[in-house]
């Protein structure tokens, strides 16, 4: 046997997580035998996975099995454990915890004693040695899983965990025969002699049936559980062992259980990724790397990092093998999200959704993977440092609509708000709060689909754009940086918000810019007259504006678009600018 297929059913991660379980148990099946080629590739279309192995699965391979963990055993307590299992050998609860949170008190120690940014050199140099000391080889490690099998042994988790563990362990003479059953339920001619010998053997308390718990079964719970919603009910939805005990295998390394802040209290968003055509191995590889970058945050951030951190990863991986797949939704199809309301001693499920791979994302040679980190890199900076709350919610909404669709237009009205929030935020020194950086914006634009209609390429490379661009940022955001004694001239306030109003007509777009650039130009040549040293600033020339004004002729009919890259553009700063702190005691002007 190579080849095993699971059907998608349901729409939700819980067949990914079976098709991750049964890869898992192939990649055991073939290290217990030591075979040489141990490789399994995952493959999903639309309505099943295909779970393939390098080696043949034979019947001789698993008449040699000798009994081993499926699922490593989780002890809640260091006494909880089933006799013959030693301590060492299962997921240690309560040391983990314990040690997960003597790490987070020294990392915020670490934070308390060296905040402000003129300690910020210091505060990286200790954060790197906690983690260094809690990866060291000798110290016990943090499990990478701890945050999947703290939810999976919950009180309403733990029942049916222990019932898939006892099927095999209670059940080691007759390990074989549940392997055996296992392959052929997945490989297209179910063998109907494996269930009759099972049977024969009189397994000890084996349960064919296992609850089916929402962690797995995110569209399962109570009262979940019909096609058409036409009342509740208080029973929970059973499943069969087989299925049950491959998804329970494949959460424990493919699922990602996070904390999400709301208010003052925490509810979880539960992940797991969806590959396509990956090997197991580089799967769990990404994954891992993955979790080890991810922080609690809040409901819609969490989202757009998460997918924007993987597919990161993803291009790191591609880097360190030398491996360019080309589109990134060849290998990452997306993100299954769902949440779940803390309701005090139970979670329930009120959202499951699929995050997209953007369709964008094309690695095709070293230099798409340099440029595409660079971009990543900044604009998981940029989301990380904005806080959820108040127009902020619209605006993220619009950037995971972005990532989700792939609609650049969303990603415009998150960039016209990011340009009001950042002058905002730069006002009442938010100093974390940081502008795009004009060279990776560039590249990033670049990278977009474009038609003939709207070439953004051509809008962003015309002298006359680039010209008016440069002059909005040298009268908002580089000024923004300057402390008043090295200021030059006045921050204007409100050109963000007017360049949004402005663009939703061609005719005004163009007037205000014509205002814009007389009064720009003005105070530029006054200041010459009296300091003839002074070339910091060039004023925009005639044939640049008459530039400006042809491609707006050009592209008439897509005002909004040249506004909203003006504005990003405008409120970016370039690489070589290094920004300070400015005094608090600012001039401001209106307009």
């Amino acid at each position: 046997m190579k080849e095993f297929k699971i059907y998608k059913q349901t729409g939700t991660y819980a067949e990914t997580l079976e098709a991750y379980g049964l890869a898992n148990l192939l990649f055991q099946l073939l290290d217990k035998a030591e075979a040489r080629r141990k490789s399994i590739t995952i493959l999903s279309n639309e309505k099943f996975y295909t779970v393939t192995a390098k080696t043949d699965i034979t019947d001789e391979i698993i008449e040699k099995l000798n009994y081993f963990h499926i699922i490593k055993f989780i002890a809640r307590k260091r006494n909880d454990l089933p006799e013959g299992i030693d301590y060492s050998n299962v997921f240690q609860y309560e040391e983990q915890k314990t040690l997960r949170e003597q790490r987070r008190d020294e990392i915020n120690e670490v934070y308390k004693k060296f905040s402000g940014k003129e300690k910020e050199k210091l505060r990286k140099i200790k954060l790197k040695r906690i983690e260094e000391k809690y990866n060291n080889e000798s110290a016990t490690k943090i499990d990478i899983e701890f945050d999947v099998y703290s939810q999976a042994s919950t009180p309403n988790q733990l029942s049916g965990f222990k019932k898939i563990f006892n099927n095999f362990y209670l059940n080691k003479d007759n390990f074989k025969y549940l392997i055996k059953d296992i392959l052929s339920n997945y490989s297209g001619s179910i063998n109907l002699e494996y269930p009759k010998l099972l049977k024969e053997k009189k397994l000890k308390n084996f349960s064919k049936e296992i609850t089916a718990t929402q962690l797995y079964n995110p569209n399962q719970g109570k009262g979940l559980n019909k096609t058409k919603a036409n009342g509740l009910n208080g029973f929970n939805f059973h499943s069969s062992w087989i299925s049950e005990t491959l998804k329970t295998a494949g959460a424990i390394n493919s699922m990602i259980c996070q904390p999400v802040k709301v208010g003052s209290s925490y509810d979880l968003k539960v992940f797991v990724p969806e590959f396509n055509n990956t090997h197991n191995l580089k799967k769990t590889e990404i994954i891992n790397s993955f979790k080890n970058n991810l922080k609690g945050n809040t409901p819609i951030k969490i989202d757009i990092l998460n997918i924007l951190i993987l597919i990161k990863k993803l291009i790191e991986k591609s880097e360190e093998y030398q491996e360019y797949f080309g589109n990134a939704k060849n290998i990452i199809e997306g993100l299954h999200s769902v949440y779940q309301k803390d309701l005090g001693q139970n979670k329930a499920i009120s959202n499951i959704a699929f995050i997209q791979t953007p369709d964008f994302i094309e690695i095709n040679n070293q230099d798409d993977v340099i440029e595409w980190l660079e971009i990543l890199e900044e604009q998981i900076s940029i989301i990380s440092n904005i806080e959820e709350l108040g127009s902020s919610v619209q605006a993220l909404m619009a950037y995971r609509n972005f990532i989700n669709s792939s609609n650049l237009e969303s990603f415009f009205k998150f960039s016209n708000w990011y340009s009001v929030y950042l002058m905002q935020s730069l006002t009442n020194e938010k100093y974390y709060v940081k502008p795009f950086t004009y060279e990776t914006l560039t590249k990033f634009y670049y990278h977009m689909d474009t038609t003939e209609n709207l070439n953004l390429k051509e809008i962003i490379s015309n002298e006359g754009f680039q010209a008016v661009a440069k002059a909005i940022k040298n009268s908002t955001v580089s000024l923004q940086f300057q402390s008043k004694n090295e200021r030059k001239f006045n921050i204007r306030y409100g050109v963000a918000q007017n360049l949004q109003n402005k663009s939703k007509s061609i005719s005004d777009l163009v007037e205000y810019i014509g205002e814009f650039i007389t009064r720009y130009n003005s105070e530029t040549a006054h200041y010459r007259e009296n300091n003839s040293e002074f070339k910091d600033r060039a004023i925009v020339k005639a044939d640049e504006l008459t530039e400006f004004y042809l491609l707006l002729d050009k592209y008439s009919k897509s005002s909004k678009v040249i506004g909203a890259l003006l504005g990003s553009y405008g409120f970016a700063i370039n690489k070589k600018d290094k920004p300070k702190e400015k005094n608090s005691n600012s001039e401001e002007i209106t307009e």
